[in-house]
C-alpha cells in the first residue's frame, strides 16, 4: 500500500494518483490511452495529475479502476477528493492555480421544443427508425413553412437523453435574404461550443471539418442542420463517426447527400386536410364551435402549411366576434389574385391577409424588420429600428408575436422565420420609400454602437475610443454592472459580427468603422481571435472605401495583431508592416506606435530579438511624445524582455524596473504582472534565481488579482525555466504542466509550444523518457505549425 497520508491538496492527490500510475503493472499505461479512455484530453489528464485541476467524481472513479486499486484505496481517495471539493474556496498550499478547464463542455444548443406536432407521428417514428438503426444521418425536405425545423428540434428535443455528448444545432441561413452562412463560419461555431479556443480552431475550412471530426470522436452527440440549401454546404458539417446522429433540414431533398455519404431521406409533405383541420382547431380553443365548413375553407386556404395555419388561427383569435365563414371569404375573396396554386404561392396569401389585418403602425413595423440585418430583436433594438420608444416596441413585438409573425427565442428576444422574413423585405421595399428604410436601418447601426460602446466602457474601463458624434439619444437596456454588459454583450454578439458584414457590404461603411473600434477591446480580451480577424478585415475594406486612411491603419494594426494570436505569423508580418506605412502616411502617430510595438512582439515570437528592439526602440519616443505613460511601460516592459534574450542585462532590468514603476502609478494589475515577469526572467538569465521567484510570486499575485490570465500562463513557464535553472525537476514539472494546461484554455498556441518543450526538458531532467518524448512531439508539431524556431530535440 502507498503511504496512506492526509491529502491536504489537490497537488497531494495528484501526487499520489502519479504514484499508482507508477506502481507495478501500471507502468506499461499509456497516458494517450488512459486519457482516451477517460474520456478527456491529455492536457486534462496531466493537469489532474499535477494537482493544477481537481478530477471530477465521475473521472476520478474510472481513473481509480483503470489503475486497479485496491477497494480500500478507491474509497479513500474517492472520499479525500470530496473533502477538497468541498474546501475548494480555501487557499491550497502549493498548488499552481490554472482556470477552469474547457474540455468538458457539453453543448446544449436546441432551440426551444415547439411541443407537440400535429399530423407528424410517421415522420417521428421514421426518424426513430433512422437512428435505431445506425444510419447516422436524416435529410428532412419539405416546401417552405411545412414545419421542417420545429419537427427537427421537437424530435431532437425527443431523444437528447440518449446523446450524452451534448446537441449540436446552426441554421445554415440557406433560404434567407441575405447570404447563407459559411460553412467554415459555422464549423468554428461547433468547436466552441465543444469548447476549443479560437485559436486552436484553424484557418481553413476542411482543417476545421477534421478538427471537428476529431473532437467529436469517441462522443455521442446530436447535430441539428437548419435550413440547409445544398450537399455541399452541408457536408463539412458532418460527423464522422456512427456514434453522432445528424439531421438535416432544407427544402430541396439533396440528393447528393443522399448517394455520398448515404442520408436517409425524410420527406415532409404539407399537412392532409384532417391534420390542418386539428391543427386549426387546437388553435381556435375559446371561440364558438366553428362550422366543419369554414375550418375546411380556411385549411384548405392555407396549402397544409403549419406556419400558415397558425398564423390564420392567430387571426382568427383577435376577431372572436366574426364568424369564421367570413374570414374564409375573406381570404378567399379578396387575395384569391395572390395564390399561383403552390404552397409558396398560397402561404404568401395568407402572410398578405395577416399583415393586412393588422394596425397600420404595426404593420409598418412587420415590414421593417425584413430589412435590418440582425438575427433577433428585443424591445430596445425593436425601439431604435421603428424610431418609437420603448413601451411601444413591447407592444408591437408581442403583436407579432401573437400573430405568429415573430417567434419568441427566449422571454424577451424575437425571431423571424425566413420565409416571413423575405415577404416582410419584399412588402419594405414596395411600400416604404427607400430614404424611411435607410433611416431605419442607420438608427438600428446606432443603437448597436452607443450600446455597444456603454457595454465596453463598464467592462474594459477606459473602454473602446469612441468619438463622441458616434453615439446617439437612444434607450439603452441596463449596462450599470460587469454581469449586466457581459449578459448584453454576449446576447447580441451575432447581431453585432452581422452588423459589421451588413453595413460594409449594404451601404453602411462608417457604421462598419464605428462598430469595429466598439468590439475592438472585447476581441483583444478574449479568444475570439477569428471573429477579431474577421471584423477588422471588414474594418479595412470599409476604411477605404470612405477614404480614411487613419481608421485603415488602425484596422490593419489590429488585423495584423489577430493573425499573431492565431499564430498565422507570416500574414501577421505582413499586415503589420503595411499598418505602419499606413499610419505614418496619415498622420496616426499614435496608431503607428501601436502597430510597431506588437511588429516587435511578433518578432519575439520568430526569435528576432534584435529585430523587435528596434521596434520598441523606434516606437518609445512616440509614446514619450505624446505623453501616453501606460505605451510607454509597455514598450519599457517588452524592451526588458528582448534585451535581456540579447544578453543586455543591465540594460533590461533598467527597462522593466522602470516599467514596474509607471504600471504602479497608473494601478494597472496585469500590465505589473507582465513587468513583474519579465524582470525576473532578467534575473533568472543572470543566475539570480532567489530573487527571481519572488518576483513572479508578485506577479502571479498581480495577475490573478485581475484575472489576467495570458500574463499567468507566461509566467507560470518562467517558474518552470527557473526551477530547471535550479535543478529542480519536481518544481519544473509542476511549473510546465500548470503553463501547459492554462496556454489550452486561452488558445496562445505560441505558449503552449514553449510550455511543451519546457515539459519535455523536465521530464527528461527527471529521467522520465517517455512522457518527454512525447510532449517534445506535441511541441515540436505547434512550431512546425506556426513557422516558429523549432523546440530543442529531447536526447
Amino acid at each position: 500500500m502507498l503511504d496512506p497520508a492526509p491529502l491536504v491538496t489537490a497537488v497531494d492527490l495528484g501526487r499520489e494518483l502519479k504514484s499508482w500510475l507508477r506502481h507495478g503493472d501500471n507502468r506499461r499505461i499509456k497516458v494517450a490511452a488512459l486519457a482516451k479512455r477517460l474520456e478527456v484530453s491529455q492536457s486534462t489528464l496531466y493537469a489532474y495529475l499535477a494537482g493544477t485541476t481537481l478530477p471530477p467524481s465521475h473521472v476520478l472513479d474510472d481513473l481509480l479502476c483503470a489503475l486497479d486499486l485496491p477497494t480500500q484505496e478507491h474509497r479513500r481517495l474517492v472520499t479525500a477528493r470530496d473533502a477538497l471539493q468541498r474546501r475548494r474556496s480555501a487557499t491550497e498550499s502549493g498548488a499552481l492555480r490554472v482556470p477552469a478547464a474547457r474540455e468538458h463542455l457539453v453543448p446544449r444548443e436546441l432551440p426551444a421544443d415547439p411541443g407537440p406536432l400535429t399530423g407528424r407521428s410517421a415522420e417521428i417514428v421514421a426518424l426513430d427508425r433512422v437512428l435505431a438503426e445506425g444510419v447516422g444521418i436524416a435529410a428532412l425536405s419539405g416546401p417552405a413553412g411545412v414545419g421542417k425545423t420545429a419537427l427537427a428540434v421537437h424530435w431532437g428535443h425527443r431523444v437528447a437523453e440518449q446523446f450524452p455528448g451534448g446537441c449540436l444545432y446552426a441554421d445554415l441561413l440557406g433560404y434567407a435574404q441575405h447570404e447563407p452562412r459559411d460553412p467554415a463560419e459555422v464549423l468554428a461555431s461547433f468547436l466552441r461550443g465543444l469548447g476549443l479556443a479560437d485559436t486552436d480552431i484553424p484557418a481553413g475550412a476542411e482543417e476545421r471539418a477534421a478538427r471537428f471530426r476529431s473532437a467529436l470522436a469517441g462522443r455521442r452527440v446530436l447535430v441539428v442542420i437548419d435550413n440547409a440549401r445544398d450537399a455541399g454546404q452541408v457536408r463539412p458539417l458532418l460527423p464522422g463517426s456512427r456514434d453522432c446522429f445528424a439531421v438535416v433540414t432544407s427544402r430541396g431533398d439533396l440528393p447528393a447527400l443522399q448517394l455520398r455519404p448515404g442520408a436517409h431521406p425524410v420527406s415532409l409533405a404539407p399537412l392532409v386536410q384532417r391534420d390542418g383541420v386539428d391543427l386549426l382547431r387546437m388553435h381556435l380553443i375559446g371561440r364558438e364551435k366553428p362550422h366543419r365548413e369554414a375550418v375546411l375553407a380556411l385549411a384548405e386556404r392555407c396549402a397544409g402549411l403549419p406556419l400558415a395555419l397558425r398564423i390564420v388561427a392567430a387571426l382568427a383569435s383577435t376577431r372572436r366576434q366574426q364568424p369564421l365563414s367570413e374570414l374564409a371569404a375573406e381570404l378567399t375573396g379578396s387575395l384569391g389574385q395572390l395564390d399561383v396554386g403552390e404552397p409558396d404561392g398560397s402561404v404568401r396569401s395568407v402572410f398578405s391577409w395577416s399583415e393586412r389585418s393588422l394596425e397600420p403602425s404595426t404593420g409598418e413595423a412587420f415590414r421593417l424588420f425584413g430589412v435590418h440585418p440582425a438575427r433577433e430583436v428585443d424591445a430596445f433594438s425593436a425601439a431604435a429600428l421603428l424610431g418609437t420608444d420603448l413601451s411601444s416596441a413591447a407592444r408591437v413585438l408581442d403583436e407579432l408575436a401573437d400573430a405568429y409573425l415573430l417567434a419568441r427565442t427566449s422571454e424577451s428576444r424575437f425571431g423571424m422565420h425566413d420565409l416571413l422574413r423575405e415577404y416582410a423585405g419584399e412588402q419594405a421595399e414596395a411600400t416604404i420609400a427607400e430614404p424611411v428604410r435607410r433611416a431605419a436601418v442607420t438608427r438600428l447601426l446606432d443603437y448597436y454602437v452607443t450600446a455597444g460602446a456603454k457595454a465596453i466602457e463598464v467592462l474594459h474601463p477606459p473602454g473602446a475610443k469612441i468619438e463622441a458624434d458616434w453615439l446617439a439619444e437612444v434607450a439603452l437596456p441596463p449596462l450599470r454592472t460587469t454581469a449586466e454588459a457581459k449578459s448584453w454583450m454576449d446576447a447580441e454578439w451575432q447581431n453585432l459580427l452581422a452588423a459589421v458584414s451588413f453595413s460594409v457590404r449594404d451601404g453602411w461603411p462608417s457604421h462598419t468603422v464605428r462598430l469595429a473600434a466598439v468590439l475592438r477591446r472585447r476581441t483583444l480580451d478574449s479568444d475570439r481571435h477569428g471573429d477579431a480577424l474577421v471584423i477588422h478585415e471588414h474594418a479595412v475594406a470599409a476604411s477605404r472605401l470612405i477614404g480614411d486612411r487613419r481608421a485603415e491603419g488602425t484596422a490593419l494594426h489590429h488585423m495584423g495583431m489577430a493573425s499573431t494570436r492565431l499564430g498565422r505569423l507570416k500574414d501577421a508580418q505582413q499586415v503589420l508592416r503595411h499598418a505602419i506605412v499606413v499610419c505614418r502616411e496619415a498622420g496616426d502617430r499614435y496608431a503607428e506606435a501601436g502597430a510597431l510595438n506588437h511588429l516587435g512582439i511578433l518578432y519575439e515570437r520568430l526569435g528576432r530579438y534584435a529585430d523587435a528592439v528596434e521596434c520598441y526602440d523606434t516606437a518609445l519616443p512616440i509614446a514619450v511624445e505624446l505623453e501616453f505613460p501606460h505605451g510607454e511601460a509597455a514598450l519599457r516592459t517588452n524592451l526588458g524582455f528582448a534585451r535581456g534574450r540579447l544578453g543586455e542585462h543591465e540594460q533590461a532590468m533598467r527597462d522593466c524596473v522602470a516599467a514596474v514603476a509607471i504600471h504602479e502609478e497608473l494601478g494597472d494589475p496585469g500590465s505589473i504582472a507582465a513587468a513583474l515577469g519579465n524582470l525576473g526572467e532578467v534575473y533568472r538569465l543572470t543566475g539570480r534565481h532567489a530573487e527571481a521567484f519572488e518576483l513572479y510570486d508578485r506577479a502571479l499575485t498581480q495577475a490573478r488579482e485581475v484575472d489576467a490570465v495570458s500574463v499567468e500562463t507566461e509566467v507560470l513557464r518562467y517558474v518552470g525555466e527557473t526551477h530547471l535553472a535550479a535543478g529542480n525537476a519536481a518544481g519544473a514539472l509542476s511549473a510546465f504542466e500548470a503553463a501547459v494546461t492554462a496556454s489550452r484554455i486561452t488558445g496562445d498556441r505560441y505558449e503552449e509550444a514553449h510550455a511543451l518543450d519546457g515539459l519535455a526538458r523536465a521530464h527528461t531532467s527527471a529521467a522520465d523518457h517517455a512522457p518527454a518524448e512525447h510532449a517534445w512531439r506535441e511541441a515540436l508539431l505547434i512550431f512546425r505549425e506556426l513557422g516558429l524556431p523549432e523546440a530543442r530535440r529531447v536526447p
